[in-house]
């Protein structure tokens, strides 16, 4: 009869297998799997919690670094929507020809508008100049879409209103964006008066 002592059998015999692998020195590999998967949870719960709990003010592109121009422009755009508040908005008229007399009315003042704007901003050599004068040159692309369907509903009544895209988006985006996002001019965006 043998002394040895016998293997463990059953469930508990398992049990005591697997804890004795478990003693057992990690591979080099096995070792750096883990330390890479700890760095990466940990990276990815960092970056979490920077998205939900970081700085809250965020500067979207296009903001201005000078806010003069913004002070002035939202003066200007606030004239200008008085202006044509009191103008019967064009989706309200009765037929083409009154639709198109009253959207010829609103691109006047926003012409006026543009005029003075674009004597308020600064020189296009600067950083804000350039975006300024991007931001009406855009403006000016949407004043002649307004003015194209106007001359469109003298000959169809039909006619609908299409706006210029702009970096595959509609151009009334960017300037929308640019004047109540970023920079807090939020009668200088374009007006709703032909929805």
């Amino acid at each position: 009869m043998s002394d040895a002592p016998a293997s463990p059998s059953g469930p508990h015999g398992a049990e005591l297998d697997e804890a004795l692998d478990d003693a057992e020195p990690l591979s080099l590999g096995r070792r750096a799997a883990r330390v890479a998967a700890v760095v990466a949870a940990i990276s990815i719960a960092g970056l979490w919690a920077y998205a939900l709990w970081g700085p809250t003010e965020k500067t979207f592109p296009g903001t201005l670094t000078d806010p003069t121009f913004t002070t002035q422009a939202e003066a200007i755009c606030t004239d200008t929507a008085a202006r044509l508040a009191q103008l019967q908005p064009a989706y309200q008229s009765q037929d083409a020809r009154t639709r198109a007399a009253v959207i010829a009315q609103a691109n006047a003042e926003l012409a006026v508008m543009l005029d003075r704007l674009g004597a308020a901003a600064p020189d296009p050599d600067s950083k804000d100049g350039r975006m300024i004068h991007e931001w009406l040159g855009d403006w000016r692309t949407y004043l002649g879409d307004r003015q194209r369907y106007v001359e469109a509903l003298a000959t169809d009544p039909s006619a609908r209103f299409y706006v210029t895209e702009k970096d595959r988006r509609q151009i009334t985006e960017p300037i929308d964006f640019f004047a109540g996002r970023a920079n807090d001019m939020p009668n200088c965006v374009t007006p709703g008066d032909l929805a």
